[in-house]
């Protein structure tokens, strides 16, 4: 992969676990391989499930870990660089792609919660995680030639509607193409599968699909690495980027760290968090080298430091299945 620069993105929604560290490892070691710059971002717009405790929590840890990242350069003649960008300082960025959005014709309001939808879709098919939302407020976009004005208009729907409205991109019929440096090329139909989906939430908070894409634009991100829990996001982010004009980065999915069950690391898995390996004395140097030997680095798990991983990345020899956590693995770290 060709690019100049990347993120590290953590979620101070818990505590980082083995698998938050495969994943940014990858990203880092990539990056690091490559010459490119790497920032750091805090995605902390879920303020619901926001821990302000593991926002440094998870500087410490990555420290820790080994890594590090790139100052970024700001617009502010006051800070000129920042060692982390933040999300939820970045508002009013958000709101001005929202107002280009709305100008561009390709956003509405929309009042129908997840019951509303689920009620006047049909039933989802094996595998389909939600109904397809079914163009219900689609008329509010007629909204948009007496209210340019896209900070006015979820207020103007609540008036008509009794409820509280979000943002939706408005999505047409097509097959949206995407490649991935992982798993390859991508086809998926937005229109069939998802339908109209929402770049905010009712109390008007940026959801994913929208604040990850402008971030990585203002940020100039070119690379982007992350969990392949977040594949199915990529079409729909792509039909953003086009709406916007924007050219999109490079994507890379790393398969996710799970339980013997299939499901993501919780507790009932065994102890997974960093903090808690190095509460117990475990070395970073253990846990690098056993995400270097489950990422197809090294033959056998071995100490390992961060740095000395880099002359060994190559992204060709990681596993495309995810990795199963089991005995062997704890076995190794906890030594």
């Amino acid at each position: 992969m060709d690019f100049a620069r990347t993120r590290l993105a953590p979620s101070p929604t818990g505590a980082l676990h083995l698998g938050h560290a495969r994943t940014f490892l990858v990203n880092w070691w990539l990056a690091r391989r490559a010459g490119a710059r790497i920032f750091m971002r805090m995605d902390d717009l879920d303020l619901q499930r926001r821990k302000d405790e593991s926002v440094q929590q998870a500087y410490d840890d990555l420290r820790w870990l080994g890594m590090d990242w790139d100052a970024f350069e700001t617009q502010n003649p006051k800070h000129k660089t920042q060692n982390e960008v933040v999300q939820s300082e970045r508002a009013a960025l958000y709101a001005e792609t929202l107002q280009e959005l709305w100008s561009r014709g390709v956003i509405f309001p929309c009042t129908c919660t997840r019951a509303d939808i689920a009620g006047a879709a049909s039933a989802p098919h094996e595998g389909e995680a939600t109904p397809r939302y079914a163009g219900t407020c689609r008329h509010y976009a007629d909204l948009c030639g007496k209210h340019p004005q896209a900070a006015e208009v979820p207020a103007l729907v609540k008036e008509i509607a009794g409820k509280p409205a979000c943002w939706r991109m408005r999505v047409e019929p097509g097959v949206v193409a995407v490649s991935d440096a992982v798993f390859g090329p991508q086809q998926v139909d937005v229109a069939a599968e998802v339908g109209d989906f929402p770049l905010t939430r009712f109390d008007g908070t940026p959801a994913y699909q929208l604040a990850c894409v402008v971030d990585d634009h203002a940020m100039g991100i070119d690379c982007v690495v992350r969990g392949d829990d977040l594949l199915s996001s990529t079409p729909r982010q792509m039909l953003v980027y086009r709406a916007l004009d924007w050219r999109p980065p490079q994507f890379a999915h790393v398969p996710l760290v799970i339980g013997a069950d299939g499901k993501r690391l919780a507790k009932r898995h065994g102890e997974s968090r960093i903090a808690q390996f190095r509460a117990a004395g475990v070395s970073a140097e253990r846990i690098v080298g056993w995400v270097a030997w489950r990422s197809g680095l090294i033959e056998h798990p071995r100490l390992l430091r961060a740095r000395d991983g880099v002359g060994l990345f190559d992204l060709s020899k990681l596993p495309r299945d995810r990795i199963v956590l089991g005995a062997a693995d704890f076995a190794w770290l906890n030594g």
